[in-house]
């Protein structure tokens, strides 16, 4: 999240969207700021999760649509973070301050579990989250808004994709001619009901939990757009090899992730293995995303040590036109 948009969540508008749901300012607990505000809190022994977002990130209907998608999601069978009611009954909440800023607050169900448990193997959690991605593509398929319902944006509309050439210095001249191709690379990408619809969009480490039993809940669907199925199973890969662990280099990791995510996944969905001749394509799309956001959001010296060693990596991947990983050294 840009500074200046920041500075506009004033202890004012967080107190105003706290008494909305019942509760004071005093009783949240901050989880997070990155494109949203993000407070935990509890009510009446049960545990609940409120979204402040600001409107120049999010419209309402845009917002509307994400929670009809969730809500449908849960209805059939996928264990996600339900929207809850404010005491006005409401799923959405608008405000706007003194200023004429708009804010709009959402109250989820807060996901039982941590982002990991050592209960289940890694191997056995990459095949429940494929089972989760199977499930919800399959559903995606027959997911029609109904005709008062707003739609989700196209994954190209996506803000760090669209903004790349103002976040990332243009003095980059090869990292933006690496974005350029890419994106001509993705446009052309064929788009069928059998591979491309509804996704969560930004299906990553920290957007579900995992339960002692191995039962896992998706959250966070702020990120839900029309992509290729593809693409979901790309983001969660992205992140267990963009800056390899000393452990299992990239190559073993996709081989193994791959492996147990499709056993699960194949279950509930059916998804050509041709989809994979595009998984470089996905994995180099994500890096833009993430390239960008890192930009965007400035302090770059202040970022951990994982993100200051993705932005060196990145830029060597895009200068050199280099994959994350060697698909054709792949056995699937």
């Amino acid at each position: 999240m840009r500074q200046s948009i920041m500075t506009k969540f004033t202890d004012f508008v967080i107190s105003e969207a706290a008494r909305r749901y019942g509760i004071c300012g005093s009783d949240l607990i901050l989880l997070g700021k990155n494109q949203s505000f993000v407070f935990g809190f509890s009510l009446e022994e049960l545990h609940y999760v409120l979204r402040i977002t600001h409107g120049s990130h999010r419209s309402k209907d845009l917002i509307q649509a994400e929670l009809d998608w969730v809500n449908y999601l849960a209805t059939n069978g996928v264990r996600v973070s339900r929207p809850i009611h404010s005491i006005k009954g409401a799923f959405i909440e608008s405000f706007v301050d003194k200023g004429g800023e708009e804010f709009f607050f959402v109250a989820f169900e807060r996901a039982p579990g941590s982002p990991w448990t050592e209960e289940i193997s890694q191997n056995e959690e990459f095949r429940r989250l494929g089972g989760i991605l199977g499930q919800i593509h399959c559903l995606s398929k027959a997911y029609v808004p109904e005709a008062l319902v707003p739609k989700r944006f196209v994954w190209s509309a996506n803000a760090y994709l669209r903004d790349f050439s103002i976040n990332v210095p243009a003095s980059q001249e090869l990292v933006h001619l690496n974005f350029e191709n890419l994106m001509q690379r993705v446009h052309q990408m064929p788009c069928d009901d059998q591979s491309y619809g509804l996704i969560h969009g930004d299906f990553c480490f920290g957007n579900y939990s995992v339960q002692s039993d191995g039962t896992i809940t998706v959250f966070d669907f702020d990120e839900s757009q029309y992509g290729w199925f593809i693409q979901d199973i790309a983001v969660n890969l992205f992140y267990g090899i963009a800056v390899p662990s000393g452990d299992e280099d990239e190559l073993a990791f996709t081989q193994r992730y791959l492996t147990y995510v499709f056993e699960g996944y194949d279950r509930e969905n059916t998804l050509g293995r041709d989809c994979l001749t595009h998984l470089s394509t996905f994995l180099d799309l994500r890096q833009a995303i993430l390239y960008s956001s890192l930009y965007r959001n400035g302090k770059l010296d202040k970022l951990d040590e994982w993100s200051k060693e993705f932005l060196r990596r990145a830029r060597t991947n895009m200068e050199n036109q280099l994959p994350l990983v060697d698909m054709s050294r792949l056995h699937l």
